[in-house]
This record gives C-alpha cells, sequence and structure tokens, in this order.
C-alpha cells in the first residue's frame, strides 16, 4: 500500500509538473505568436509608408489617371517591388474600386477582388487586410486609405512578404520546443530517480515493519550516513536495539513465571471476557489428563462445554458483586472417566473494569494422596525414632541366640546319629536357625525402610539391568512354572539411578507376581520411552488385586502372605521416589496386575 501511494504521488506530482510546463510553453508560444504578429505588422506598416511616399501617394489625383498616363505611376512602383524585394505587390485602387495602376499591368481596369473589405474599413489607417501562407512564407496584405483634404482618393495595396522573419520566427519556435522536450525529459528523469530513491527506503521501512511483525528483532536497516532518511532509519535501528532488549527481559519474566506455574502443585487456567484461554500450567493437563493431547487447548474448551457447573462458576465469578467462587465439584473428563476437584475462581481487574477470571483448581484425589504421605511420613518418623532406641536390644538377644544354637548343634553332634532324640533336636535347631535368619533380615529391611536412602547414581540402561534380573530369577521361573515374555524398547536413553535398588524394587514386584501365580502363568516384562521418562511394565496373569485392598498394598506392614512382612513394597516405593521416580500398578480381577515404574531420563 505505501509503494502505491507513493507511486500516486509521483504520478500526480509529475503530471502537475508537465501540465504547469505545457501552459508556461503555451503562454510563451503565443506571446512569441503575438510578438511576431506585431513585429511583421509593424514592418509592413513601415514598408507601406516607404511606399506611399515613394509614389508620393498623398499627391496623386487619381482623377487624372488614365489608361495612357499610368505608366509613369507604374515604373515608380515597380522600383518597390521585384524578385527580391520584400514588396511583392503595389496596387493603387479607386474609390469606386477598380484597379488603377499595378505592377502587375494585367489585373488594371479590373474590380478589385476584395471590394467588400474596402467598402467596410472604418479607419484612415493602414490595415492588414490578410495574412497568408505561401509556401513557407508569409503574405501581408495593407490596404491603405489615400485622403488628401479630407477627401479619400482611393487605396493603396502592399502586398508584403515577411519571409526574412520567418526563419527567425521558426528558430524561436524550435528553441521553445526543444526546451520543452528537454525540461518534460528532465522532469521525469527527476520524478523517476527521486521516487526510485523512496521507493528503496520505503521497502527498507517496509522490511523493518515486516521484520518487527516476525519478531525478528536481530534484524537492522542498513543505510548512507548521508541519506536523508538516515535520522529515521538510526531511529528505527535503536527501536530494533530496545525491542530486543525489552523482548529478552519480558522472556526471562515469561519463563519464570513458567516455572513458578510448574512447580505449583494446583491447576491454573485464565480465561478473558469472551471466554478465550489467555495462559494455563502444565500441572492443569496432568488433572485433566490431556497432557499427551496434541491440541490441548481444544480439549480444555471440551471440558468446559461438558460440565455447566464450571461455566455457571466462571459467570459468577465475573460477576463484579461476587469476585471470588469456591466449590467442590466432580469433573466429567474426555476419556470418560471423572475427578473431583477443588475450584477457586477469581476475577482480575484492570482499572475499574474486569478483564479475566482465573480458575485454581486442585485434585482432591492428590490433596488425599499427599494426606496419606503425610501421615506415612509421619509413621517413618516413629519408626525411625522406634529403630534407633530399641535397634541394640533386638540385635543382640538374637546374636547371642544363634551362637547358643550353633553350641547346641555341636553338641547335639556328639550323640550318636540315629536316635530318634537327635533327629528331633537337629529338626529344633534347623527351625531355630531359620526364624533368627528370618527375624535378621526382617530388621535389615525394617532400617532400611527408617533410614534416609543413600543413593549411589551412574548412568545404566533399563533393560540391560532387567536382562541381568532375568537371569537371577530364571531358575525360579522354571521351578514356578512362569514363563517370561521380554518386550524391551530400542535405543532406550539412559537413566541416572542406583542400579542394584533399582534390581531390588524389579525382583520385589517379580518375587510378588510369582506368589500371585502359584499354578504358573506368564510374565511380562517391557520398557519403552515417553514423555522425557523411561518405563518399565511388569505384567503377571495372575489372579489380580482385590478391590478391598487395592490402596493398602504400599503401606508398611500390609501384607496378604502369612509369611510376608509387608515391608518390601513400601520400600519399593521409597527407593523409587529417591529416584524422583513414580510406581504404580492396575489390576483386573481374574486377569492379573500390572506394575508399572517410571524414571526420569539423564
Amino acid at each position: 500500500m505505501p509503494m502505491k501511494t507513493l507511486y500516486k504521488k509521483a504520478l500526480i506530482i509529475g503530471g502537475a509538473t508537465i501540465l504547469l510546463e505545457i501552459i508556461i510553453v503555451y503562454f510563451l508560444y503565443t506571446s512569441i505568436n503575438a510578438f511576431y504578429s506585431d513585429l511583421t505588422s509593424k514592418l509592413a506598416f513601415l514598408l507601406v509608408e516607404q511606399v506611399k511616399n515613394g509614389i508620393a501617394a498623398d499627391k496623386l489625383d487619381f482623377s487624372k489617371i488614365t489608361p495612357y498616363n499610368r505608366y509613369p505611376t507604374r515604373r515608380i512602383i515597380n522600383r518597390f517591388s521585384g524578385k527580391n524585394s520584400k514588396i511583392l505587390h503595389v496596387t493603387l485602387i479607386d474609390t469606386s474600386n477598380r484597379i488603377l495602376v499595378s505592377d502587375d499591368p494585367s489585373i488594371e481596369g479590373k474590380k478589385f477582388p476584395a471590394a467588400m473589405e474596402l467598402n467596410s474599413l472604418q479607419t484612415d489607417r493602414a490595415t492588414i487586410l490578410s495574412r497568408a501562407w505561401e509556401g513557407n512564407q508569409e503574405i501581408v496584405d495593407v490596404i491603405t486609405p489615400l485622403v488628401q483634404d479630407s477627401i479619400k482618393q482611393g487605396y493603396l495595396q502592399t502586398v508584403i512578404s515577411v519571409k526574412h522573419l520567418e526563419s527567425f520566427y521558426r528558430n524561436r519556435r524550435m528553441i521553445i520546443f526543444i526546451a520543452s522536450i528537454f525540461s518534460f525529459g528532465i522532469i521525469i528523469l527527476t520524478v523517476f530517480l527521486t521516487s526510485r530513491i523512496y521507493k528503496r527506503n520505503l521497502q527498507s521501512i517496509e522490511s523493518a515493519i515486516e521484520k518487527l511483525h516476525q519478531s525478528d528483532y536481530q534484524y537492522r536497516v542498513k543505510y548512507q550516513k548521508s541519506d536523508e532518511f538516515a535520522p529515521v532509519f538510526s531511529r528505527l535501528n535503536e527501536l530494533f536495539e530496545k525491542t530486543l532488549d525489552l523482548n529478552a527481559s519480558f522472556r526471562q519474566s515469561e519463563e519464570r513465571i513458567q516455572a513458578m506455574m510448574r512447580v505449583i502443585h494446583e491447576g491454573l487456567l485464565m480465561l478473558d471476557m469472551n471466554m478465550r484461554i489467555v495462559s494455563y500450567n502444565e500441572y492443569l493437563l496432568d488433572i485433566l489428563q490431556i497432557r499427551n493431547h496434541s491440541h490441548p487447548e481444544n480439549q480444555i474448551y471440551k471440558i468446559i462445554q461438558a460440565n455447566p457447573r464450571l461455566l455457571e462458576i466462571y459467570r459468577r465469578a465475573r460477576d463484579p458483586l461476587t469476585h471470588a467462587v469456591r466449590k467442590d465439584l466432580s469433573l466429567n473428563l474426555p476419556n470418560k472417566s471423572t475427578i473431583h476437584i477443588q475450584i477457586n475462581a477469581l476475577s482480575i481487574s484492570e482499572g475499574e473494569n474486569i478483564n479475566s477470571v482465573i480458575f485454581y483448581i486442585k485434585n482432591l484425589a492428590v490433596l488425599k494422596e499427599l494426606e496419606q504421605n503425610l501421615h506415612r511420613s509421619m509413621k517413618y518418623t516413629v519408626i525411625s525414632q522406634l529403630a534407633s532406641s530399641i535397634g541394640h536390644e533386638i540385635r543382640n538377644p538374637l546374636s547371642s541366640l544363634a551362637i547358643h544354637t550353633e553350641i547346641l548343634d555341636n553338641l547335639v553332634s556328639q550323640i550318636p546319629s540315629g536316635e530318634e532324640k537327635q533327629i528331633k533336636i537337629k529338626k529344633s535347631i534347623t527351625i531355630l536357625n531359620s526364624e533368627i535368619e528370618r527375624l535378621t533380615k526382617l530388621i535389615d529391611q525394617f532400617f532400611n525402610l527408617a533410614k534416609p536412602q543413600e543413593i549411589q547414581l551412574a548412568l545404566e540402561d533399563i533393560n540391560s539391568v532387567l536382562k541381568e534380573v532375568i537371569e537371577l530369577i530364571q531358575q525360579q521361573s522354571y521351578e514356578k512354572a512362569v514363563q517370561i515374555r521380554t518386550y524391551f524398547a530400542k535405543n532406550l536413553p539412559l537413566v541416572n539411578v542406583s542400579r542394584d535398588q533399582i534390581k531390588q524394587v524389579i525382583i520385589n514386584i517379580i518375587l510378588n507376581a510369582f506368589d500371585a501365580m502359584p499354578n504358573g502363568g506368564k510374565l511380562y516384562l517391557a520398557t519403552r520411552a515417553y514423555d522425557n521418562k523411561v518405563g518399565i511394565a511388569i505384567k503377571d496373569t495372575g489372579m489380580g488385586i482385590p478391590q478391598e485392598i487395592k490402596g493398602k498394598i504400599f503401606e508398611l506392614y500390609f501384607s496378604t502372605k502369612d509369611n510376608g512382612g509387608g515391608i518390601g513394597l513400601a520400600v519399593s516405593k521409597k527407593i523409587v521416589e529417591a529416584h524422583e521416580g513414580k510406581i504404580y500398578f492396575t489390576t483386573k480381577a481374574g486377569e492379573g496386575t500390572r506394575f508399572v515404574i517410571e524414571l526420569p531420563r539423564a
């Protein structure tokens, strides 16, 4: 658009200049014509006066001129007219419009052709009767009334050639024409060069504006310091530099805000007054279970439309009289599931006008889990204190029991073999040793659960860890009639973990799976990478976990096995969380259980 405007203005200026030039040339041409006409008239009148004086026209008695005595007068006339003379013809005409004497004898005595023009003359002065061009010369026909004693005697016709003035006139016209063409050329060239210069400068400005529109703040306008647009381009470059600094500052502020929004364990959603999404944080996507969608904003709109109570809260919050709304409600999600949330809606004002509404959304299930974790943490603290106070007293008796059992075993060995008493005592000693060993392991697990985990991290390939675990439990799988199936992802990213502790977690879950399949079955081990995580899936084909105990299996001391201590899964969960990971499971009665361990990729 600016370029079109420039061309229009250039054409208007050029056209106006050319029009002015045409007007000037026209007036100049008209002036030269007027000057030429006046000059030729004066010259003609001067020549007529010479002829008039030369033939003494004022003293001629026209009544006495006859065909027999007009020769002397003709001879005088012929002296003025001729081939090389400016005077072409001289004729004397009487008052009856008849030609008395002429340099052309053939027309003498004849009627003057322009008798009507003669009769219409109202002056006694010389008058130009006509002007005509013959070839390259202009012929001026001058009529001069001849008056003696206030009585008109007749007329003197003088036909004059102004050929010598015509060359002067033509030269002047040619000069004007050439000057006009040159002026037109200068004007057109000036307009072209000016428009080209302005076009280049405007293109630079347009490019700068386009770069600003594209957020390319590194762009700088190149220009010559002598350019008249130099101050404008200099200011534009300063604007780019300031915009670059402001953009960097804005990006830093935005990153800080986004970082703050990421660490807040609340979903944040901001809507403007037209219910368009202004902003939201990633935790909201987790609450609404739409993180993996390619267009999460569309999913948010669907959730809002599918839950009329959200619309109600939005309308109430934007009401200046309400300002804030807090509600607990159930939310229907696109995946057909339902979550229970607590929502706080606040209106945000700019001056006196409300311009947006912000929602703070909490997942009540997560809040409940946090409360459970707090209770569990308090339980671990009590256990830690209890372990510190009574651990020594428990270990010492066990050590003493182990020593005395060994002594007793040596004494019994001295009794002749084969006796029934020896066999019974040996069996009792074996049971004692087994129980002492079980109590020792239980106390070790107890201490491992209570004390802070010391993790020696290293970059590990989870596929390699799982292969090592399979070698360890291979024999046991044969004994339990369990078939192992593996589905390991290729080019799996490395994870920063303690290899031994992760092995402990995996083995613990696999052994539980074996126990869940007393009649044999299949065990599936799989790995994959997703969302900056590495996932390990362990699935059995057992009977599944009953619905009533699903929420308790990670609790300390909870076990469904007669000989279980209820510590293994609690320790496993603690190890995974110490790695900033996550462990969870899904189960279905009669089909089995699937445990998933998620670890952050290195």
